[in-house]
């Protein structure tokens, strides 16, 4: 089967650690980290958190093949992969 043919889920295999993106335009910067899978589901962590600090971070659990469409999304949309910040 060709790769774009594949699901979505396994076009991207699962990686271990984290992964950053930064929004200069809205001053966010977001970190994606993999969740303790529950007996059905792949979760993600997905926080994110004002790039200059201040603020509470907003925590969300995202189902994988969903935080992988919302990475695709942002990075569409001009944010740029980064270094950790925190």
């Amino acid at each position: 089967m060709a790769k774009k043919d594949q699901p979505q889920v396994e076009q991207h295999p699962q990686k271990q650690g984290e992964g950053w993106l930064m929004s200069q335009e809205q001053q966010l910067i977001c970190c994606f980290r993999n969740a303790l899978p529950s007996a059905h589901a792949k979760w993600i962590e997905v926080e994110t958190r004002p790039l200059h600090g201040g603020g509470q971070p907003v925590v969300r659990r995202m189902l994988r093949h969903n935080a992988i469409e919302a990475w695709e999304r942002m990075l569409k949309a001009r944010w740029v992969r980064c270094q950790p910040h925190w």
